[in-house]
Parts: structure tokens; sequence; C-alpha cells
């Protein structure tokens, strides 16, 4: 490209008055146009289609056995780090095509929009730029749609750790000691508890940090707070999905559970800003905790008015107090 660049500007001149001017702009804009659409249709879009057609966004069969050996390498909840590195070194190859080719503002750099600024030809500098716009537009939407396929595959994995292991762990727990179990928060009374998080809370966030360091090497910080906030309020919704439907938490329980949650919001806040509902989720947690006879000063505070504005009702609205 740059020697056709160089062919043109012999050809038909450079400006400052001197060659063919318009001659000059419609080849430079013809060799940029046909760049962008090979260096983009023939290589970079392919690539980044390929990547993300090659995640599995459907877990295992069998759920996992937890926990996880920390001493091991991470699964990768699907997502394997070479997507990530695929990820960063097309985005730094369109930056490298972009600054050799275009090289906007290098003065003495020979490239296109130096050479159709020379020319003066304001249609063609135009129709340049617009294909440039082109080109990095069709790029974001395919890696978009590559980035949001791998937020799906670590969502069911998620899904498939905290749901499935841990239910798994339940059963093994049921069959060697033959106790009934509502889900890992149902600890009857007078059970001694210890320091740690469940198993498949623990093993869930040893994953999500190592594919974090993955993602933040591969996206821009801003790329990387909308995914990470996005996949914090999916862990979310999978967990309280979970309580609400189909676990059992008892007093002794909701100190395991206050825990799990303290873990999945600390890695969940690695990036991004928006996680006010990891911070609700404590609060509503109390209710979990609270004696009976205490329960209505939780929900509408001291006065016991509904309508105080304070309390739970207050903070987080009725209808999910009472929910919970």
């Amino acid at each position: 490209a740059t020697d056709s660049l160089a062919r043109a500007r012999l050809m038909f001149g450079m400006g400052q008055g001197f060659g063919d001017m318009d001659s000059t702009a419609r080849v430079i804009t013809g060799i940029f146009s046909q760049m962008c659409t090979f260096y983009g249709n023939s290589f970079l879009f392919p690539i980044i289609e390929v990547l993300g057609d090659l995640l599995d966004t459907k877990p295992p069969a069998a759920p996992p056995n937890l926990p996880f050996d920390e001493n091991s390498p991470a699964p990768d909840l699907g997502v394997d780090g070479s997507f990530w590195v695929g990820i960063e070194r097309i985005h730094s190859a369109a930056k490298a095509f972009d600054r050799e080719l275009w090289a906007e503002q290098r003065k003495g750099s020979e490239r296109v929009w130096e050479i159709l600024e020379a020319t003066g030809s304001h249609t063609s500098l135009t129709l340049a730029k617009d294909q440039r716009v082109s080109f990095f537009q069709e790029l974001e939407e395919r890696g978009e749609t590559a980035i949001l396929r791998a937020l799906d595959t670590i969502s069911t994995h998620v899904s498939w750790v905290l749901v499935a292991g841990s239910e798994n762990v339940l059963k093994n727990r049921v069959l060697k000691m033959g106790d009934r179990s509502g889900g890992p928060y149902a600890v009857p009374a007078g059970v001694a508890l210890d320091n740690s998080n469940s198993p498949a809370v623990k093993s869930l966030t040893f994953c999500l940090r190592a594919q974090f360091v993955n993602i933040q090497a591969a996206l821009t910080p801003q790329s990387l707070s909308a995914f990470w906030t996005a996949l914090s309020m999916r862990l979310y919704d999978i967990l309280g999905t979970r309580l609400l439907q189909h676990y059992y938490v008892s007093m002794v329980g909701a100190v395991n559970l206050s825990r799990d949650v303290e873990a999945l919001r600390s890695v969940a806040m690695l990036a991004g800003t928006d996680h006010q509902h990891w911070d609700m989720l404590r609060e509503l947690l109390t209710l979990y905790m609270t004696p009976p006879n205490a329960l209505k000063t939780i929900l509408v505070g001291p006065e016991g008015d509904p309508n105080s504005g304070k309390g739970l009702f207050g903070q987080a609205g009725k209808v999910q107090a009472l929910v919970f």
C-alpha cells in the first residue's frame, strides 16, 4: 500500500502547484478504500468473527468438582486466555494500520491524510474519512458481538459453578451424612461455623480474578468497566434467583451467605462503578439474620410507620424488601 501511494505521487504529483491534483486525490482515495476493504473483509473481520464463533456458551453437562485447586491454573469459565489475546492483537493491528496508512497530522509521513490535504480536494478527503470511519465502525461492531458472546459464555459458566457445582457438593453431603438440604445456606442451629466461603463461591471468585487479568489486558478502561459491570449484574441475578426461588436460608446460614456475598461483591467491584445492587443485597441479608420479633423495626424503622421512608422499606423499596 505504501509503495502504491509513492507511485501515485510520482505519476500524478503531490500538490503545491505541481501535477494533476484531482487525479492524485482520486487515485489515493481509491487505494485507501481498497486497503480498508481488503484489510477489513479479508483479514481482521473474519478473524474476530471466528474468535467469537469458537466460544461455546454451553457449560459442561457434568457439574464441576469443587473446590478447585488454587495451586493449579484457574478454569477459564469457557473463555480461554487466547481469546482476549486475539482481541487485543486485532485492536493493535487496526491501530497500526491506521497509523501507517492514514497517519493524520503526521507531517512528512507522505501517507493518505497528508497527500489528500496537499491536493486540496475536500471531496476526496471527505470520502476517505468516511471510509476510515466505516472501517472502524464495522470492526467495533464485530468486536462487540464477539465480546458479548464471551460475556454470555462466562455467565453460563458462572451459573455452572455457582449453581450446579454448589448443588453437587450438597448432594454428596446428603448421600454421605444423610441430612436434608434446602440449599447451601440451610444450616441448622447449633452448627459450628468456620470463616471460609462456600466451595462454590471460593472457586468462582478464584476463576473470576484470573479471568479479570486477561480481560483487563485486552480491553480499554472504558470497555473493561462496561463489561465487568454487566458481568457483575448477571452474577447478582444468578445468586438472587437461587436465593429467592430455590434456597432456604436459616439464621445461621445467613452468616455464611453474608460472607459469600461479600466475596462476590469484592470480585464484582474490580472494575466498573455501578455496583449498588450488591450494597442493597448486603442490607437485605439482615432480614435473614433478624429474629421475627425485630423484623418490623428492620423493615419500617423504629417508629413503626411503613410510610416513614426509613428501614428497608425506605432503602430497598417495599416490594423488594417483602420479597426477601
